[in-house]
């Protein structure tokens, strides 16, 4: 069984009938809460497994960084603001209390970069893999928070910075887009319709906002912005940059539909100290995810990222 298989059937299964609960399971990156004085809140859980998402290859505070920085890109995605995290550590005997400090001290680093506050959790150790599960609670930085479901036909598809080829490093330190989600909603809170964090490569995740928002997407291949990472790792196993650029995972990038006329006045007034965004497509009412390519050729976009199995 797959990973989207799985989350189906915990949908069709275990249905939230709670009206507190505005967004719950497998609907969208953070799940949607109110609380009884009516505040929004947005709560969102990442579990990180040795030699999955990490290998001890990389310093531990590089680990503990990335731990904290995936849950943040999915309050980012939501249009949230950090506010409160705990932490549940798995060790693996062997590793060695100093492992275990940078670890943690790799988690308050990228806490204190965002305005988190870390305040509390549980630790426990066995045999391995070690794992480190991380969750967090923001509330929205407009009225409520930005949904997968709501882009709406003749919207324009964004993507903020460049895609493709993280595995060469910069999977360790993700950059969530606070800035970026934050200066849209100022400039026009109601021309964001939709917004999700690309953590499982854009052919993957891109299917996901459609079929939840009921639409279709047409994309351009020479408008997808690729990384320097995407082309160096092109030369290596001879895949293009482009592949790189819309199959690999954990770009933390966000993918946006908004208006086209909020998009017509965030390119003249973009800031320059901040991710850029760049135009890839638009959505579409026929439910099909379709490429224009470079040769003029226009086919079904194949999904190629990611997907955790449950076999």
């Amino acid at each position: 069984m797959a990973e989207n298989d799985f989350l189906k059937w915990l949908t069709d299964h275990h249905a939230i009938s709670d009206a507190s609960v505005l967004a719950g399971i497998g609907e969208d990156d953070c799940a949607w809460v109110m609380t009884a004085h009516g505040d929004n809140l947005c709560i969102t859980t990442d579990t990180l497994l040795e030699n999955v998402h990490f290998t001890t290859e990389a310093t531990s505070f590089d680990i503990g960084w990335k731990s904290v920085a995936v849950n943040l890109s999915d309050l980012a995605s939501s249009g949230c603001k950090p506010c409160w995290g705990t932490v549940g550590l798995g060790m693996r005997k062997g590793l060695g209390e100093e492992w275990a400090r940078s670890l943690a001290e790799g988690m308050f680093a990228c806490a204190s970069e965002y305005g988190l506050s870390l305040v509390g959790g549980d630790t426990t150790s066995g045999a391995g893999p070690a794992s480190i599960t991380v969750t967090v609670v923001g509330s929205p930085y407009a009225d409520q928070p930005v949904l997968r479901n709501g882009a709406q036909v003749g919207d324009v598809l964004v993507v903020t910075g460049a895609l493709g080829g993280s595995i060469l490093g910069r999977h360790y330190r993700p950059v969530p887009r606070f800035d970026e989600i934050a200066h849209l909603l100022a400039t026009d809170p109601t021309g964001v319709h939709a917004c999700m964090d690309l953590s499982d490569g854009l052919s993957m995740d891109l299917p996901r906002m459609m079929n939840l928002s009921e639409t279709g997407a047409l994309i351009t291949e020479k408008y997808i912005p690729y990384t320097s990472d995407a082309k160096e790792l092109a030369g290596r196993d001879g895949k293009s940059a482009f592949w790189h650029s819309i199959n690999d995972g954990e770009d933390f990038e966000l993918l946006l539909a908004i208006t086209p006329s909020l998009f017509d006045i965030l390119e003249k007034n973009w800031p320059d100290n901040i991710a850029p965004i760049t135009k890839i497509g638009c959505v579409t009412a026929d439910q099909k995810i379709l490429i224009h390519m470079a040769d003029g050729s226009t086919g079904p976009l194949l999904t190629q990222g990611y997907e955790h199995g449950f076999n």
